[in-house]
């Protein structure tokens, strides 16, 4: 009895206590006043401001329809600069891994047993093309390529570069012109894995995006990234600068260019309302124009949720809520990603949006083919990321760095 309570108070939420008192039900009364609140902690990445926000409007609109449910928003916080999926290690070391959580390497995760089963009423709303997991469901596809100041661009007489020539060719010209042609937040670690798998794809994938790791691409790889800074088109500045600063680059016309996620444009615009933004994928030197069909960015639920049926429930119910008809589609327009549902998503997409969509053409080869997709051995993306910022601003000779990376590329494989 207590359970069906309980439900009636999520659905109805307080006008059922209220009518109940008013009918001067005592038993219905009794039970009720045993009922407790439900808590769920909702655990996420705080590494963009944009995501932050989206949580938060979702946590706030779920507990006014579900007000027996309180959700705590929880993150770990960037510990060390370690990445997010280390910092999750972290928390199920504490005893701290519970209740829905944002996953990175999700596979990983599953395979270690700390998630359980995805209930149906999720799994069901997701586009069996985008469902890779049982016990975990992508929250959206993300878009990666560089943002652009096209006032930049368009002051210097500048098209969006096709070919990786143009690419460097704008970057002299803008570098000549007083400008920095690239900004990148080398401070935190893991927004060198923007520039990361996008060296990787198009040095490390064959023309059938299968892997071919040599120690001689890993040297071809690293010699190119680090003529970007060689040559001054990415500044010493730029090594202890956030990612969240990079945007401010964009905004205030410092920069011309970063290499992010889309989901950047519309904290970019927030800054300076009257920017002109290009948004594009940068070409490989080898001819291919990659992009990232992401899907890497998961949510799951944690054994230790599913141990209590009540709990387990009100976590499928937030992530039903979270795809949702109109709530899903803030998501979207907040993150500039598109839908992983089944259904179609309703609206219009936001200028931002369209921005992305208009990078797609028929030479654009999309592709899965990131670091967090694939099963690379433990701690490679952290040093792929560490190597990558030595690559840049450090001493050791690239041909050092290919071979460590390359060393760890293969252990444990």
């Amino acid at each position: 009895m207590r359970r069906n309570l309980r439900k009636q108070m999520k659905r109805a939420g307080a006008g059922v206590l209220a009518l109940l008192v008013l009918s001067g039900c005592a038993q219905a009364e009794e039970e009720l006043a045993s009922v407790e609140q439900i808590e769920l902690r909702v655990v996420y990445s705080s590494g963009d401001a944009n995501w932050k926000s989206c949580l938060e409007d979702v946590a706030e609109q779920f507990m006014e329809e579900h007000p027996g449910i309180t959700v705590e928003l929880y993150t770990p916080g960037n510990q060390e600069n370690r990445l997010y999926s280390d910092q999750l290690k972290i928390l199920y070391a504490q005893d701290q891994f519970y209740d829905v959580l944002e996953l990175r390497e999700p596979q990983k995760i599953s395979d270690a047993g700390l998630l359980a089963d995805m209930p149906d009423e999720v799994t069901e709303l997701i586009d069996p093309a985008a469902l890779v997991g049982g016990k975990y469901v992508p929250i959206y596809q993300m878009n990666r390529g560089i943002i652009c100041n096209l006032d930049i661009f368009e002051q210097l007489g500048l098209d969006i570069p096709q070919t990786y020539e143009e690419f460097l060719e704008c970057c002299e010209v803008i570098k000549n012109a007083g400008y920095s042609p690239l900004a990148v937040g080398g401070a935190d670690l893991w927004h060198m894995e923007f520039w990361g798998n996008y060296l990787f794809d198009n040095f490390m994938l064959d023309e059938n995006q299968e892997i071919v790791w040599t120690e001689e691409r890993a040297r071809e790889m690293l010699s190119a990234f680090r003529q970007l800074s060689e040559k001054g088109y990415i500044g010493e500045e730029y090594r202890e600068m956030s990612d969240n600063e990079t945007a401010q680059e964009i905004a205030a016309g410092d920069a011309a260019m970063l290499y992010t996620g889309a989901w950047m444009l519309p904290q970019i615009r927030g800054m300076n309302p009257g920017l002109k933004l290009g948004f594009f994928f940068l070409a490989g030197p080898g001819g291919t124009t990659y992009a990232v069909r992401d899907l890497s960015n998961c949510w799951g639920i944690s054994e230790s949720c599913a141990s209590d049926p009540d709990k387990y429930e009100a976590a499928s119910e937030f992530l039903q809520f979270f795809y949702s008809g109109g709530v899903y589609e803030s998501v979207l327009n907040m993150m500039t990603a598109r839908s992983v549902t089944q259904r179609k998503t309703e609206g219009g997409e936001p200028d931002t949006a369209v921005l992305v969509s208009e990078a797609y053409n028929d030479d654009i080869v999309v592709t899965d083919r990131v670091i967090s997709n694939l099963d690379t051995p433990g701690g490679f993306r952290n040093s792929f990321n560490q190597i990558l910022r030595e690559t840049l601003w450090g001493a050791a000779p690239v041909e050092e760095l290919a071979e460590t990376l390359t060393a760890e590329w293969e252990a444990e494989r």
